[in-house]
């Protein structure tokens, strides 16, 4: 199943409550999110858990619980909760360095054949993750529960919920408008390998298919820009650029929609810079985080002057919104027409390594 995962901070994951404590604990967050557990206990050990409010010290608690020990049983059918036991097992091991990325991958496999065998004799044995991790899908919606499988970079995912309910949107891009199918989901089990790493803190907020998009429903003001221009609109031009980049690759559809949300952003335009700022990278395995650079790089060589990465926030700051918006708007314009010049049904990738 091709699918894409929100991952861009404070515009797209669940920020649940208080702000000042996530200001203390954001390298732990940064960390977490990267899929660095050794990195993020570094930086929790520099932390005084007494210094935090209750509700955060018992965040810091849990995200260190998540990494060292044991994962937790959840109350839902059986088959169901040995397979999420599998994934968070997965995700520990691999956060932690614990093995390599093969042979987490390879123990992932095997501990989901041998639990799905036990419902289907015939699934006693798969020839990739990727089957496993959709006959794993399969067998969670068998328990009368939703879930999504496949990869969010840089590890495979698993997401459970309970309910889902179907809405209709007409969104306007920059060059197109978009009907748009939104499927939001409620009554969460698992968040995936974010929100276990981040102990629900951050957490993936939607993601889209080929046909909808998907939205967490407790996540949203439907009618904030953090809805309709962060998720609606990002998500709406990876729905499009499915249909007309169908080989693009992941980086470079998040560059892309990245660009949609700061040409239509007005009063979040600079929290959105703030945060591509702040997780940017040079690591393509984490797409987010590398179109993150890109687009601060290109934007910062038309407003600023400068073709290096610029992740001053107080330059920024200076820069009116507007003109954020228009060179957004003028970066994805050249890009269509560069991407149709490489023949758009098989161009995979432009941004630089």
């Amino acid at each position: 199943m091709k699918f894409h995962l929100v991952l861009a901070v404070l515009t797209m994951f669940v920020s649940a409550h208080s702000h000042g404590a996530e200001e203390r604990l954001s390298p732990v967050y940064d960390a977490a999110l990267a899929g660095d557990a050794i990195k993020a206990l570094a930086a929790l050990s520099e932390i005084d858990v007494n210094t935090l409010s209750a509700e955060d010290a018992a965040r810091a608690v849990c995200i260190r619980n998540a990494v060292l020990e044991p994962p937790r049983a959840e109350a839902i059918p059986p088959m169901s909760n040995s397979i999420l036991l599998a994934y968070r097992t997965y995700w520990q091991q691999s956060m932690r360095r614990r093995v390599t990325t093969g042979e987490a991958e390879a123990q992932l496999k095997n501990r989901l054949d041998a639990i799905l065998a036990a419902w289907k004799p015939a699934y006693a044995s798969s020839d990739s993750l990727e089957v496993a991790s959709e006959r794993a899908r399969q067998a969670v919606e068998h328990d009368g529960l939703f879930a999504l499988t496949g990869v969010t970079s840089p590890y495979y995912e698993l997401a459970i919920w309970k309910t889902q309910a179907q809405r209709t949107y007409s969104v306007k891009l920059h060059d197109r408008r978009v009907e748009t199918q939104v499927v939001f989901l409620d009554d969460f089990v698992s968040f995936g390998w974010a929100g276990y790493a981040t102990c629900d803190r951050f957490h993936t907020a939607g993601w889209a298919t080929e046909k909808s998009l998907f939205a967490v429903k407790s996540a949203y003001d439907l009618a904030s820009e953090r809805f309709q221009v962060s998720y609606l609109a990002h998500e709406s031009r990876h729905f499009s650029d499915y249909r007309r980049f169908p080989k693009l690759q992941q980086p470079e559809l998040e560059y892309r929609a990245k660009l949609t949300e700061l040409t239509l952003a007005r009063a979040s335009a600079h929290d959105l810079i703030a945060t591509f700022a702040r997780r940017a990278g040079r690591d393509r395995s984490v797409p987010h985080n590398f179109a993150n650079y890109w687009v601060l790089r290109h934007l910062g060589k038309m407003l600023l002057g400068s073709d290096a990465l610029i992740d001053d926030v107080s330059l920024w700051k200076r820069v009116p919104a507007r003109d954020i918006r228009s060179a957004a708007k003028r970066l994805l314009t050249s890009n269509d027409a560069s991407l149709i010049g490489k023949k758009p049904k098989s161009v995979e990738r432009f941004l630089g390594d």
